[in-house]
């Protein structure tokens, strides 16, 4: 198991896709090791802006973080992952998860079996990429002499999960070449992840020497505390309300089960006010990183030192992910051991 690895950023679809083509350029020109694009219902999608990021930079890995196994058949997946691994020079990390259930449901996808769901994409995904004609038929897909007309770059793309329960966490370790802990994540969790992982590749007797865990992290940077908590606050009214209550992300938190279920149903009755409320101060502070610089640094340190091997600024509407980028190359990159 690999230590610090690198500081990364990333970008969802709040932003429009020439920001996301700015923080790539910008994350490289600042020793930037990675640059992550999440694909978040009903935002803009992800695959775009790796598309558009591979060709503006010539170093930086750009990773999506992350797609699902519902909207997309493996070999729709294996075709966009080769064709992107192809613009970038064999750049790019394919992150894969379950999907927030409230999005999933919201399109009538969500069939309460991810993981059978996942490790059955992973593997149709992982045959397809080799360039080989295949057939399978599975428990979820289905293919028919389904073979990509382009020879991919690589025969094996880098594919990370994204999940947040025990069981996941030991899929990963299993058969993925990385985790993506979720926004929220505190250096208690990453510790609880580590364990779970361990346990996966045991079973498999799978070495972990490469393996990753990429850690999103929402950052405010700010010498006023109180601005920096009432930002970092309405970024996470958009996310906390749909966080699974009583799980193991919000456990390690410390935000109890009756916590969530209080902030969702302040949000179905679009009572702002009082969901501001609930999401007190020092929920914030344990969710997201905020503060002056050496107190970002310090809080980072903390989840790095639980075994994140790269931590990802996550981009908080408020802020300025360009600048947040540079600072982050200047200040707190150089910083963290």
């Amino acid at each position: 198991m690999k230590g610090y690895k690198e500081f990364g950023t990333a970008m969802t679809g709040v932003f429009p896709v020439r920001k996301g083509v700015e923080l790539a350029k910008v994350s490289e020109e600042h020793g930037m090791g990675s640059v992550w694009f999440a694909e978040d219902y009903f935002f803009r999608g992800g695959i775009p802006y790796l598309a558009a990021a591979s060709l503006v930079t010539e170093r930086i890995r750009i990773g999506l973080g992350v797609i699902n196994p519902y909207s997309r058949h493996p070999a729709l997946a294996a075709m966009e992952f080769a064709t992107i691994d192809e613009m970038c020079d064999k750049r790019t990390i394919f992150g894969l998860g379950s999907g927030v259930p409230f999005w999933m449901d919201q399109m009538g996808l969500w069939d309460k079996k991810p993981l059978s769901r996942t490790r059955e994409f992973i593997e149709v995904t992982r045959k397809i990429v080799t360039g080989d004609n295949i057939n399978h038929t599975g428990r979820f897909f289905t293919c028919k002499d389904v073979k990509l007309i382009f020879e991919p770059v690589r025969k094996k793309v880098p594919i990370y999960l994204a999940f947040e329960g025990k069981m996941g966490l030991k899929l990963a370790g299993e058969i993925s070449d990385g985790a993506i802990t979720s926004i929220f994540t505190t250096a208690s969790y990453v510790k609880f992840a580590w364990e779970r992982i361990k346990v996966g590749a045991k079973d498999t007797g799978r070495k972990l020497d490469d393996f990753e865990m990429v850690v999103y992290l929402p950052m405010v940077i700010d010498d006023d505390l109180d601005k920096a908590l009432n930002i970092a606050r309405d970024f996470s009214k958009l996310y906390l309300p749909h966080s699974q209550a009583g799980g193991p992300l919000m456990e390690h938190a410390g935000v109890k089960a009756e916590d969530t279920e209080a902030f969702r149903k302040a949000s179905d009755q679009g009572n702002d006010k009082l969901l501001s409320e609930l999401i007190t101060d020092e929920m914030v502070q344990s969710l997201c990183i905020v503060g002056d610089l050496d107190s970002c640094i310090k809080q980072i340190g903390e989840i790095v030192d639980a075994g994140a091997n790269t931590p990802v600024a996550f981009p908080v509407p408020g802020t300025d992910p360009i600048e947040t980028a540079k600072i982050i190359g200047k200040e707190i990159a150089p910083n963290i051991d």
